[in-house]
């Protein structure tokens, strides 16, 4: 008899093997991965999601409410939300994809499967990620059931849109999973790679699904609710604990809330562009390095986008919106922060904005308010001084910032900060 761990591996690779059969050689789909909190009145990213799916009066999508509590079918239920909305900003059909934790046997219906085949786009809800897996896998939430395959096969067919928000954005990962836990939790206690659902026990515990999400999305760790929840640390830690295993990956997107992160194109030239409200953050591990011992990470790049940008996601290159131009700089020292994973007070948008905007400072950094032990959070424009750097000494961060003519609130981006976060132990 196969050990159960060996099983759980080899389940684990089957399923990607599934979930990459077709993968790239059909057409290409878009993706709108919403950071939650997406506003009713938010015409941008709702007009958008209708236009990659068929356009006003043609789209038909299908909703994917199974990471909600209440998924169906009263009227305060997501699958009625969402249907509503969709309806209102011009979808020709709103279908429920009958699938969730308590109606698993859905996920096999041949009538479901074939319902599925005729839309051109889903949109995924948001709760609870780990619902999704435990709803659209089986055995042992490993093998993609045959509405899954549905959702992949029809996305290449038609080239269609999948759309997620919060939750139903953190499951779109081909990579590990985020499943929970706080940045400040995370970092001191570090993060755990689960291979079963329900694996995780504590709700602060910073844990990651190491079989992933449902593969839509190839190119790192996907988070949501980002800098409005404070979740940098938490985000950064899993990357970094998770990189030696199957589904890790050097590179993680947060995403705002009420902002979308939108990805078209072809597969060899694909881009992502920020809509809406905030930004979306991109973190890098590639010549990053970590201690266990002193609990310290050094070399993680960091950049962020907004309203706008485009950035190339296989150079990883950021083309600034039209109407922004290089950070105008004053002699004025960086700013620095007691409260650097704190929620809705944006610390880390702000020190970072003020270094980018300092002539006379090169590093700045913030503190965690807990204590015991405090977690310290270095940021800096010049890669040579960076802590333990060796390959990056002439790579140095851009800024780039304007009106935004939608809005009329002054909107930035930048590239290549170098982050460095440590515990700081008593000795």
């Amino acid at each position: 008899k196969m050990p159960a761990r060996l099983t759980v591996l080899f389940l684990v690779a089957f399923s990607a093997f599934l979930g990459v059969l077709g993968r790239n050689v059909g057409k290409e789909y878009s993706l709108v991965l919403v950071g939650g909190g997406l506003y009713d009145n938010n015409t941008a990213i709702w007009e958008r999601i209708i236009e990659l799916g068929g356009g006003k009066g043609a789209a038909r999508f299908g909703v994917i409410s199974a990471a909600s509590e209440d998924p169906c079918c009263d009227a305060d239920s997501s699958w009625v939300y969402y249907r509503d909305l969709l309806t209102k900003y011009g979808a020709a059909e709103v279908y429920y994809i009958p699938v969730t934790t308590n109606t698993t046997e859905q996920n096999i219906n041949p009538v479901v499967v074939a319902h599925i085949e005729t839309l051109t786009g889903f949109f995924f809800g948001g709760g609870d990620q780990l619902r999704i897996i435990e709803s659209f896998y089986n055995v042992d939430a490993k093998i993609p059931s045959p509405a899954l395959r549905a959702i992949r096969q029809t996305l290449y067919a038609t080239g269609g849109v999948v759309a997620g928000t919060s939750a139903g954005t953190d499951v779109q990962t081909n990579d590990v999973m985020i499943t929970g836990g706080e940045s400040y939790q995370g970092v001191v206690q570090g993060a755990t790679v689960t291979w079963e659902p329900r694996e995780k026990k504590d709700l602060n515990a910073l844990t990651g699904y190491g079989p992933g999400g449902i593969g839509l999305y190839g190119h790192g760790l996907l988070d949501t609710h980002f800098a409005n929840r404070g979740r940098h640390g938490r985000l950064i830690q899993l990357l970094v604990d998770s990189s030696d295993v199957t589904r890790g990956a050097m590179r993680a997107f947060g995403v705002d809330e009420n902002t979308a992160l939108v990805v078209t194109g072809p597969w060899n030239s694909r881009s992502a562009t920020v809509l809406g409200q905030r930004g979306a953050w991109i973190f890098s591990t590639q010549d990053a390095a970590h201690n266990e011992i002193t609990s310290t990470t050094t070399g993680v790049s960091v950049s962020r986008i907004s309203n706008g940008d485009v950035l190339d996601l296989n150079t990883y290159q950021i083309t600034p919106a039209v109407y922004k131009s290089a950070l105008v700089q004053s002699a004025t020292v960086a700013a620095t922060s007691s409260d650097i994973f704190g929620e809705e007070v944006f610390e880390l948008d702000r020190i970072a904005l003020s270094l980018l905007q300092s002539s006379v400072s090169a590093v700045t950094q913030g503190t965690t308010k807990q204590s015991s032990p405090p977690v310290v959070v270095k940021l800096g424009k010049h890669w040579r001084d960076a802590p333990e750097n060796s390959s990056n000494n002439n790579k140095q961060a851009q800024g780039f910032g304007g009106t935004d003519p939608s809005t009329g609130l002054f909107a930035y981006c930048f590239s290549d900060l170098w982050l460095s976060m440590s515990v700081q132990k008593e000795q």
